[in-house]
């Protein structure tokens, strides 16, 4: 995505280089070199004073004129600068006229116009003004020799103009070429900018990067590699390729490398690249460091609001969410869904005894035995208080109580110091066709079963729950 070249609310301009702005940097140039020159020829003009003032008022008067248009249409302002410059030429044209025609030393103002044409405005432009101001000097001529159109003299003149001339056209286009590119490179980074905040993933992010990159440093392939990089910059070869190394840091480390490759020339060790170039691409490396930072940072924000602080298993909100995810896929694929809830017995005795720290420790131990019996599909979490549970997707009745006794199993087997812990576990079952609501209320039957029992032991709800 680039830099729009139109902003919502804001009055249209024609070119990337604001073109209006030029126009009035290059009008006021005028207006003062006009206001001069009439001073001068009310001084000194040799041919006529009154012609030579009046041409400078007029070409006043029209170059404001040429100026305050595109201030109330805008879209005519491309053809206002090219009016100026036939308002210059003829403006050049009269003064010269007035201190004596195409030789005399007023001729000057040709070469002038049409640089501050080729310098203020474009290159392009500059040609154009090159062109009039050449007409303009060759109706002089014609006029001057009666109806010759060149000389020696007059085509050493055009000679010079058009060399002085070339040569800031020239410098002019250079100048063009590295906006452009610079222009280019924003572009590029502006759109990088706003594809990394978009991005879902890091397999996004770094393909921004990627598309950003061909724009910072056209005709280099571009790749990311993550893993070891260097601390710095790195121009190396590989193989006939030049390779451009920038390190990916993430708070001051690098994580890995933005590579950029180009086939070497001939006869050379390591290609050559802009040192503006390496700056763009040093800020896109920059740029996927930071996006990478914030998507560590959301992961480690949002782990943090669905764990349990103490245990490290999901809270209470996670397992609900989980729950209503699992109820739905046991619904769709006609698997069953698991739930054991586990209360660690005599835990308020316990923490009365032998104080709250002694009880934070067992949570612990028990949250990590549960965790130990669990599968890499199942879904433990802590339910509340001294209250577990554990989600067994794709796991019917049989296969959660036995799941269920190695847990109880487990727990009984971790050795404190205090005395032992135990847990009572109730499972039930569903196929998907009952509330998240009905499946936990035959668990919390199937475990208060348990403790009425003696404790220390796993009952089920025998009858599958598929009730709606």
């Amino acid at each position: 995505m680039g830099v729009p070249r139109r902003i919502h609310g804001e009055r249209a301009r024609h070119d990337w280089f604001q073109l209006e702005d030029r126009h009035t940097g290059v009008l006021a140039g005028r207006l003062a070199a006009a206001a001069v020159m009439a001073g001068v020829a009310a001084a000194a003009a040799p041919q006529g004073r009154a012609p030579a003032i009046a041409a400078c008022a007029a070409a006043i008067a029209l170059q404001a004129a040429l100026w305050l248009v595109p201030r109330r249409f805008p879209r005519r302002l491309r053809l206002m600068v090219d009016l100026s410059l036939i308002v210059d030429a003829a403006w050049a044209t009269a003064l010269a006229h007035a201190w004596g025609g195409p030789y005399a030393g007023m001729s000057g103002l040709f070469l002038i116009t049409a640089l501050w044409a080729a310098l203020g405005y474009s290159a392009r432009t500059g040609l154009k003004a090159a062109i009039l101001a050449t007409l303009g000097f060759l109706l002089l001529v014609w006029y001057a020799d009666e109806g010759r159109l060149w000389s020696g003299a007059s085509l050493g003149r055009i000679g010079l103009f058009w060399g002085v001339l070339m040569a800031a056209i020239a410098g002019a286009a250079t100048n063009e070429r590295w906006l452009a590119q610079q222009r280019d490179r924003a572009a590029a980074l502006h759109g990088a900018a706003e594809a990394l905040l978009q991005a879902g993933d890091r397999d996004a992010m770094v393909a921004a990067t990627v598309a950003a990159a061909q724009g910072v440093a056209p005709g280099w392939r571009a790749g990311v590699r993550m893993g070891p990089a260097p601390e710095c910059v790195r121009l190396v070869r590989a193989g006939h390729e030049g390779v451009v190394v920038l390190p990916v840091t993430v708070a001051g480390a690098a994580v890995g490398a933005l590579e950029c490759r180009r086939a070497l020339g001939r006869g050379r060790r390591v290609h050559r690249i802009r040192a503006s170039a390496v700056e763009g691409l040093q800020t896109l490396a920059a740029q996927l460091g930071n996006a990478l930072w914030r998507a560590d940072l959301l992961e480690q924000t949002e782990r943090a609001a669905l764990t349990d602080g103490l245990t490290g298993l999901s809270n209470r909100r996670a397992f609900d969410l989980e729950l209503a995810r699992r109820l739905e896929e046991a619904r769709r694929t006609e698997r069953p869904l698991s739930l054991c809830l586990m209360d660690i017995d005599h835990f308020k005795s316990f923490n009365d005894t032998f104080g709250h720290q002694a009880g934070d420790e067992t949570l612990a131990a028990v949250a990590a035995a549960i965790a130990g019996a669990c599968r890499a599909s199942d879904v433990p979490a802590r339910y509340g208080g001294e209250e577990m549970a554990l989600l067994l997707p794709g796991s019917g009745l049989e296969d959660a109580m036995d799941v269920a006794e190695r847990i109880r199993a487990a727990v009984e087997a971790i050795p404190l110091d205090t005395r032992q812990v135990t847990v009572s576990i109730g499972v039930s079952t569903t196929d998907g066709s009952c509330s998240a609501e009905l499946l936990i209320e035959a668990s919390d039957r199937a475990l208060y079963a348990s403790k009425e029992g003696g404790r220390n032991r796993v009952t089920a709800e025998r009858a599958t729950v598929t009730a709606a």
